[in-house]
């Protein structure tokens, strides 16, 4: 019997956590006894799913949120591995969906500041500096329209709300949502509390929606 994607999918997630990169599909086809079009297919039905990003025009693995394949500016430390994160989204995500002491280290958008982050059970035990915010510039309803360019682009730190208003003013036409780092744990946790388990599935978007409503997230910004 051939694998499901549900399978597959552990398999990716649990190849990131041991290895800190994805698995190539030459890799899953050996694992599991597929040739290429099937591994390939699986891949696409995930990547439909939103489970997994690939590399576009190619069969490699670029995201399995919150994992980045490749080096980005958010980097995460858990017992002695670093793992690249593909936004600040999921630098937080990453330490709610493992459940492990994290620290997180990114930079401002603006100035490029170094900001490093101790999070223990979702809650900050230190920071560097002491109030770093998380700004979302893309609405939820465009997310999907190119997650790269979401992860990659529109959720990023700033090292104060100085350095925030200062880029706002740069760019007018950004309208998005700052968070504090606990309060995005808090956002984050239906989508990646979980996600590491083989039953694991997304939410549906209404759940999300009144989840995100019950803890305050009430604008337009968070409908899909």
């Amino acid at each position: 019997m051939k694998p499901d994607k549900k399978l597959i999918r552990k398999y990716i997630f649990d190849h990131f956590f041991e290895f800190a990169t994805a698995p190539p599909l030459e890799e899953v086809m050996q694992r599991f006894g597929l040739t290429r079009k099937e591994a390939f297919a699986i891949f696409r039905g995930l990547e439909e799913d939103h489970q997994i990003v690939l590399v576009p025009g190619t069969q490699r693995i670029l995201m399995a949120n919150p994992f980045s394949a490749v080096s980005t500016p958010f980097r995460v430390h858990i017992n002695g591995t670093r793992y690249f994160a593909n936004c600040a989204w999921d630098t937080i995500a990453l330490h709610v969906m493992l459940e492990k002491e994290a620290l997180v280290e990114s930079f401002c958008h603006h100035c490029a500041e170094s900001i490093e982050i101790r999070l223990v059970g979702s809650e900050v035990k230190s920071s560097k500096p002491s109030t770093p915010l998380i700004y979302l510039s893309m609405p939820v309803a465009k997310w999907y329209d190119n997650l790269i360019n979401t992860c990659s682009n529109n959720m990023v730190y700033f090292s104060s709300r100085e350095h925030l208003t200062h880029w706002l003013a740069e760019n007018p036409r950004l309208r998005g949502e700052a968070l504090t780092v606990e309060k995005m744990s808090e956002v984050c946790k239906p989508l990646a509390k979980g996600r590491m388990d083989l039953d694991y599935q997304r939410p549906a978007k209404g759940e999300l929606m009144a989840y995100w409503d019950s803890i305050g997230m009430k604008s337009n910004f968070w409908n899909f």
